[in-house]
This record gives structure tokens, C-alpha cells and sequence, in this order.
């Protein structure tokens, strides 16, 4: 199986006498976010109060918050995006300013990482893999 990775809808690239079309469904952006025990809880509010206004934005597929229960009690945050445009848009957002203000609260560096999607799975894949073994 062929990948590329490309920041476009469609995108395209010659292998050989293949040529392979990927079809990007989402952006992801994941944060974890390691706060010291006095800035936990503000961190999460921050962070819960924009969950309501991003997701009301038309290309938001979705914005989760958790929380790890064990070593770093890291709090990730991620969000999902349908377009790559949209993601741009909303980094240059006040919005996105909340976010930053929650990462400056970071007791060390945060991990920032965004991700081109192209394939996604379900149950289903689950199912699979099990029945394969």
C-alpha cells in the first residue's frame, strides 16, 4: 500500500507506473498539556470552555478532554478538523489564544502534535485483527 502525505484534499504523486490518489477525511491536533497540581483545574476549565464555540464551527468535527490517570497526569486535548483550511483558520483564532494560554501553564514544554488522517477505522477493525488471529 502506497501513502503521501500532503496538507490538500487530494493529493497525488507518481510510484513507478502507479499513480495513487489519498484522500485526506481529517486533521487532527493533539496536545498534552503537564500541569502542576495547583494549575490542573484551571487548565481544564480553559480548556472545557471552548469545546462549546469550536465545535459550533461549521468544519469542527469534534474536541475531546481527558485526563491521564497515572504518571504525568497529562491532560490531553484534541481536536478534529475537516479541512486543513479550516485548522489554519482556527490557529489564528482568539479562540486558539485560550489554547495557548492553557499550554503556558504547562509545568515543562507541551506536546503539540498535528496529523494528516487518511484512513480511519472503527469497530470493525477490531473484529478483524481478532479473527485473524
Amino acid at each position: 500500500m502506497f501513502s503521501v502525505r500532503s496538507r490538500h484534499f487530494w493529493a497525488g504523486e507518481w510510484f513507478g507506473i502507479f499513480h495513487v490518489i489519498i484522500l485526506i477525511i481529517m486533521y487532527l491536533s493533539m496536545i498534552r498539556i503537564y500541569p502542576a497540581p495547583e494549575h490542573e483545574h484551571a487548565i481544564i476549565d480553559i480548556l472545557d470552555s471552548l469545546r462549546g464555540p469550536i465545535t459550533a464551527i461549521a468544519d469542527c468535527l469534534d474536541c475531546m478532554i481527558s485526563v491521564e490517570i497515572d504518571g504525568d497526569r497529562a491532560i490531553c486535548y484534541l481536536e478534529k478538523w475537516q479541512t486543513y483550511d479550516a485548522l489554519q483558520q482556527h490557529l489564528r483564532s482568539a479562540l486558539y489564544d485560550r489554547v495557548l494560554a492553557a499550554m503556558e501553564l504547562s509545568r515543562q514544554p507541551p506536546d503539540v502534535t498535528f496529523y494528516d488522517v487518511t484512513e480511519a477505522g472503527s469497530l470493525g477493525l477490531v473484529e478483524q485483527a481478532r479473527l485473524l488471529h
